[in-house]
């Protein structure tokens, strides 16, 4: 995103990195007893930066939807006890710096830009739009559209944002259930595939004569190979199929 610093973008690789090489360094040893082996697998620091980056990003944007919900709400006071927009954007920036303490808040950093803009006379409809182009939610892009219309024909934005606030309210507690529902089949899922691992690990332990055979010579390595990268893509793939966007 493009809020992003230099810094967070170097604590962001070296959390992959760290990551990557940790799961790297356990597969080497479970699948091959072999630490050389982190040398091929380096390729597999590909898929977890894409795991950890979507992560993120996700994480992100649920910060700036909940964020949202609180600016709804405190516009609408604001409006409704007289105040402009402008100086309700003001207003809202005291009181959610306030809720969450922390100017590092991606609400809180939005609010800083808006009130910023205002302050070099763009127009309220402008920054708003901005800030649903930088969270990347399509609840604030909606909101954004339908101010820049409202503003534009002389609409009633106290019940726009009484709208868009019941909008927003209604669709993150569909997503909460949703989430409420998928959680046993995500926690299933991680057993499953961690599930070869595991086997693998016990028979080490109870019989490591039975397995031998999979370290020392060629068609073994070839074997935990093909586990690996199915289990690689069978990750990918459940994660496709579970990935509901509402």
């Amino acid at each position: 995103m493009r809020n992003k610093t230099g810094r967070d973008r170097w604590k962001d690789w070296a959390v992959t990195i760290l990551a990557g090489e940790g799961i790297i360094a356990l597969l080497a040893l479970v699948g091959y007893d072999n630490l050389l082996w982190m040398l091929p697998l380096q390729i597999l620091l590909l898929p977890v930066h894409k795991v950890l980056k979507d992560r993120r990003a996700q994480r992100r944007k649920q910060q700036h939807i909940q964020g949202f919900r609180e600016v709804l709400q405190s516009l609408m006071t604001s409006l409704q006890a007289g105040y402009s927009l402008e100086n309700a954007c003001r207003v809202c920036l005291r009181e959610i710096s306030g809720l969450y303490r922390s100017e590092h808040h991606p609400t809180v950093r939005q609010l800083q830009r808006i009130v910023r803009g205002l302050e070099l006379h763009r127009t309220v409809e402008q920054v708003f739009m901005e800030y649903a182009q930088e969270s990347q939610a399509e609840e604030i892009y909606e909101f954004a559209v339908v101010l820049h219309i409202a503003k534009s024909t002389g609409g009633n934005v106290v019940d726009i944002l009484k709208n868009s606030m019941e909008h927003l309210q209604n669709k993150m507690e569909v997503a909460e259930e949703l989430q409420v529902s998928l959680s046993g089949r995500i926690f299933e899922k991680n057993i499953m595939l961690l599930m070869p691992l595991g086997v693998l690990l016990y028979l080490r332990a109870a019989n490591p004569g039975y397995v031998d055979s999979l370290y020392t010579i060629p068609a073994g390595n070839l074997l935990m190979t093909a586990v690996i990268a199915g289990t690689v893509f069978c990750f990918f793939w459940t994660e496709k199929i579970m990935d509901i966007r509402m």
